[in-house]
């Protein structure tokens, strides 16, 4: 009689109807509990969280001749982008947000910056250091360079495909003017050495400060 009465009870359209809206709400919430318990929080993040970006293996020398290498700043958070100190038009705006964005506090000051060349021939030591001088940036900040062959690996390995245009000058002369055509992107790197944000131009010195911050607290 009692089997009976509970058949009847979930037969019944309006009760099957509730109780299988609470299932589907438990299911809702397990998920949603399941999700945000493994998940990163990536919803407060300015720039675009990377969640499966692997990064790229290099050994390239700075300005000092000093080898850097993907594994040196392991530890850190650590800020990786792509310029050439020739250029006049993107990379000085690159360059002064994130010098903007470190100076915003004692805690992000020294965060270690690599900048990778996107002009392996032109970015000679001289006019790497010439470039840090003009800008004023301390030690800190690594302007890497190699040989064309494995800086192609990282620049596929990091979404870029810098590409040389020549500007002939009238005259004709042996010295070229040239302009690099790239997109220059910042990185910021965890502590694990995997990239986890990315910014892209125009860039925001608060909002990659911020990210920075962020990323520095996980």
């Amino acid at each position: 009689m009692k089997a009976l009465l509970l058949r009847d009870q979930y037969s019944h359209p309006n009760n099957k109807s509730l109780y299988f809206l609470t299932l589907l709400l438990l299911v809702a919430f397990s998920l949603a509990y399941l999700l945000g318990c493994n998940s990163p929080n990536n919803s407060n993040l300015y720039g675009t969280a990377l969640n499966n970006h692997d990064g790229s293996r290099f050994s390239l020398l700075d300005e000092n001749d000093f080898e850097v290498t993907d594994q040196t700043h392991i530890g850190q958070v650590h800020l990786i982008t792509f310029l050439f100190a020739n250029c006049t038009s993107l990379c000085p705006l690159v360059t002064s947000s994130i010098k903007q964005s470190l100076e915003k506090s004692e805690g992000t000051r020294n965060t270690p910056v690599l900048i990778i060349s996107v002009d392996p021939k032109g970015d000679t030591i001289e006019s790497r250091t010439a470039f840090k001088n003009r800008w004023n940036l301390s030690s800190n900040w690594h302007y890497l360079n190699g040989n064309e062959k494995e800086l192609e690996t990282i620049w596929r390995n990091f979404y870029l495909n810098p590409q040389e245009s020549a500007i002939k000058s009238l005259n004709m002369q042996v010295d070229r003017k040239y302009d690099i055509v790239h997109s220059s992107p910042v990185y910021i790197v965890n502590d694990e050495g995997r990239p986890a944000v990315v910014h892209t131009t125009p860039i925001d010195p608060d909002h990659l400060y911020k990210d920075i911050i962020r990323i520095s607290k996980r």
